[in-house]
């Protein structure tokens, strides 16, 4: 089975300045499969021109004919380089990248008893917050709160995602 996520749906977690280039290391890959090594070709990236690569190689002079390289480990962290031209900074690069889809393979899921997770988005469809694992009374609780607590009048309207809580085994 597959997954597919925008880059913008993904977690941040560092931004790293090379020598050569730059690169996004974002939170894993969810309920992916388990990675073994840099190269296993389980991930599309699709839209631009993308290579997969080793970690060891993220700040390697990337082949010109492609725009990105990124690396899957076995901590299952989504590292994509690019050369320091590409982007200015860090916020220039999340945002060419935002829309971006990722094709990837889940694992085998397990459901994790009556958990869900919840999903906030804004009007703007960017995700303001994320629960971790919640009982559907506590999923309740959250909604109510977002929804008493916000100005529906300056602040659009809010889309909440819910979602079976899985365990990849």
């Amino acid at each position: 089975m597959q997954a597919i996520i925008r880059f913008g749906e993904l977690k941040l977690e560092q931004f790293i300045q090379g020598a050569t280039n730059n690169w996004l290391i974002f939170s894993p890959l969810p309920y992916s499969v388990q990675h073994s090594s840099g190269i296993d070709n389980s991930v599309i990236i699709s839209a631009t021109p993308t290579v997969e690569i080793i970690d060891a190689d993220l700040d390697v002079a990337i082949n010109p004919q492609f725009k990105y390289a990124y690396s899957i480990a076995t901590d299952n962290k989504l590292k994509l380089a690019f050369a320091k031209g590409i982007h200015a900074d860090k916020g220039s690069a999340l945002e060419a990248l935002k829309c971006i889809a990722l094709t990837y393979e889940l694992g085998n899921l397990q459901p994790n008893g009556n958990y869900y997770k919840v999903k906030v988005r804004n009007s703007l469809g960017e995700e303001i917050h994320r629960t971790t694992p919640l009982t559907l009374d506590q999923v309740d609780k959250v909604v109510a709160t977002f929804d008493d607590t916000r100005d529906m009048n300056t602040s659009g309207f809010l889309e909440y995602v819910l979602t079976r809580d899985f365990i990849v085994n």
